[in-house]
């Protein structure tokens, strides 16, 4: 007999139920030749066939009860994909960082560049005035000695602006810097946040995978503590059955049944695996749980370092601006009338420019760390990127 089979379940994840639907049918065998006792027998109607169809419906009632393990999988992978968006927003931050850290790196040589050359033509005014005036040689060497010293300087800092031109070139292809030089707002301030403990819980993603990874793991170990329930199901199911011998046209039969039962089992040894392995992810549970303190702990040690280190920028800039006035009022120029004059050194105007240069060189450092604590510190409120997420 020849016989076809079909077979189709589906899961309920709602409700961890199961539907199965069953049909077999076998091909029929017609105009069959018999043969009796009394010699050849034909019948046209002499057929046989067999037509099954089962359906069912099983629900849990205690393991895996509303799909609690059939639906781990899933839960699980939604949790992944929500960690792996922080992870790539993580990264896209700290690529930005980099590349921002980089871009002020080239704002202070820049910087410096400019006040080195300044103090060069500066130098160089002076350097032609003395020697209108044939003034003393020995002031004249002490000069230019200054003027190759600045020189040294300015080669140094252009050789350092231009290797981080090279790390830049990727990100400003076909950007004259000459031309189209960098900018920087200096006048930007932090925005500090004032409630550190509410906004880490809220935005920090570092805080925020480690509340992933205790959802996995709830989720897991509740999977497991409902693996060591017993299989206790209800199950109701509908059968029909049609059957045809080949004998005799009258040998055909049709059934309905229709069945509803509970069925309840569980291993006499218990589960020694799922005990074992339940274990193991209820202290990963705790393992999670000081993981996060650490975590939150950090966050709020660096963030609370950054702010007073900040604070203090601000002062520090404030405090250069007023010197930098001060320095400004015509001291240098006194020195040097001084001394054109014939009442004073060469070197006090060397060190006087001296001086003024190094106090404009430390402003630009003062503010380039500024704002990289800016920068670091935003980042590490996972501000950087607003819409990466």
């Amino acid at each position: 007999m020849r016989k076809l089979t079909s077979d189709l379940s589906k899961k309920f994840l709602s409700n961890g139920s199961e539907l199965i639907i069953s049909y077999d049918k076998s091909l029929p065998i017609k105009d069959e030749e018999m043969h009796d006792k009394d010699g050849y027998q034909g019948d046209d109607n002499t057929t046989e066939y067999l037509d099954d169809l089962n359906i069912s419906w099983t629900l849990p009632l205690l393991k895996n009860k509303d799909g609690i393990l059939d639906q781990k999988t899933y839960d699980l992978a939604v949790l992944d994909y929500k960690d792996e968006k922080l992870v790539l927003a993580e990264a896209k931050e700290d690529f930005v960082e980099e590349k921002l850290m980089i871009f002020l790196d080239w704002i202070s040589y820049d910087a410096q560049i400019k006040i080195v050359k300044n103090r060069l033509k500066y130098s160089t005014q002076i350097l032609a005035v003395i020697k209108q005036q044939s003034n003393s040689k020995n002031s004249i060497l002490v000069l230019q000695r200054s003027i190759n010293k600045t020189q040294r300087l300015l080669l140094e800092l252009e050789s350092k602006l231009k290797a981080e031109e090279r790390s830049l070139s990727i990100l400003l292809k076909g950007v004259n810097l000459n031309k189209t030089p960098l900018e920087i707002e200096w006048g930007a301030r932090a925005n500090l946040v004032k409630d550190l403990n509410s906004y880490c819980k809220q935005s920090v993603r570092d805080i925020k995978r480690i509340e992933i990874e205790q959802l996995k793991n709830k989720r897991t170990v509740k999977s497991y503590q409902n693996s060591q329930l017993p299989d206790f199901d209800f199950t109701i199911s509908a059968s029909r059955d049609d059957n045809k011998g080949n004998y005799s046209t009258y040998s055909k039969s049709s059934e309905m049944e229709y069945e509803a039962k509970i069925e309840l089992s569980y291993p006499l040894s218990g589960n020694i695996s799922n005990q074992v392995y339940l274990r193991k992810y209820r202290l990963r549970g705790r393992q999670l749980e000081l993981r996060y303190v650490d975590k939150f702990d950090d966050f709020i040690a660096d963030s609370q370092k950054l702010t007073t280190e900040l604070k203090q920028g601000i002062k520090q800039l404030d405090l250069y601006r007023v010197q930098i006035n001060e320095s400004e009022t015509g001291k240098p120029h006194n020195e040097l009338d001084a001394f054109l004059e014939g009442s004073g050194n060469i070197r006090f105007v060397i060190n006087d420019q001296d001086d003024y240069q190094e106090l404009l060189l430390d402003q630009v450092d003062a503010a380039i760390n500024y704002h990289k604590n800016r920068i670091q510190y935003d980042s590490l409120m996972d501000r950087l990127l607003l819409s990466s997420e």
